[in-house]
């Protein structure tokens, strides 16, 4: 990044002296272009290694009374993944404890790998979910449907072998932070329960890489 940001202020000075000299300008221009290119082209080559398939899962969903299961590829310095989810919120996460609550859906995500397949990464994640609601001494549940949409961050701890691929276990910590653009309040008796616009959603999965 040190060539790259050299490059630039280069770039920027030629620009600044030679106004009048299209012809140079546009050549720097195109030079310039073609630096960066190779320049990413280079960091992205780890992650170049071809298609593979992973499917993982997330351990705290069965601690928590749920399920967890997510199919992923990573392909060209990205990843992508779907999965269905089912939990049942701790304690902690409900703003008013009088109430029961289990969720569950579906996910997609996307994530941008850094140039490798291990390490830190970036992304996407879009979830449409359904929430189970009631209170704990009554029987009646209500669904409440909704879709939410965040940003990830997580890093990629990878056990398998460079030279084969990275094949094998493979285990990742990340936080989402999710907004829902259609947040509910619903009341039940005395009770309210109302969602959350923003909730951040840290956890661990475990995988295989195939």
């Amino acid at each position: 990044m040190v060539g790259f940001t050299f490059a630039a202020i280069t770039y920027l000075r030629i620009m600044i002296t030679n106004k009048q000299n299209s012809l140079y300008i546009y050549t720097c221009t195109f030079l310039l272009c073609l630096f960066i290119s190779a320049l990413f082209h280079a960091h992205a080559q780890e992650a170049k290694l071809g298609p593979r398939v992973e499917v993982e899962a997330d351990p705290l969903a069965y601690v928590f009374k749920g399920y967890s299961i997510h199919t992923a590829v990573t392909y060209s310095g990205f990843r992508s993944s779907v999965g269905v989810f089912g939990i049942e919120p701790p304690k902690f996460f409900l703003e008013n404890k009088a109430f029961s609550v289990f969720t569950s859906g579906f996910d997609v995500k996307t994530d941008y790998l850094f140039g490798s397949i291990k390490g830190f990464y970036a992304g996407l994640q879009l979830t449409y979910s359904k929430e189970r609601v009631g209170l704990k001494d009554a029987e009646y549940r209500e669904s409440i449907w909704g879709l939410n949409i965040g940003v990830r961050t997580g890093y990629r701890f990878l056990f398998g072998k460079a030279e084969n691929n990275y094949k094998g276990f493979y285990l990742t910590p990340w936080i989402a932070l999710m907004y829902a653009p259609d947040a509910k309040t619903i009341q039940h008796g005395t009770q309210e329960y109302q969602q959350s616009s923003w909730a951040p959603f840290p956890t661990v999965h475990v995988g295989w890489r195939f």
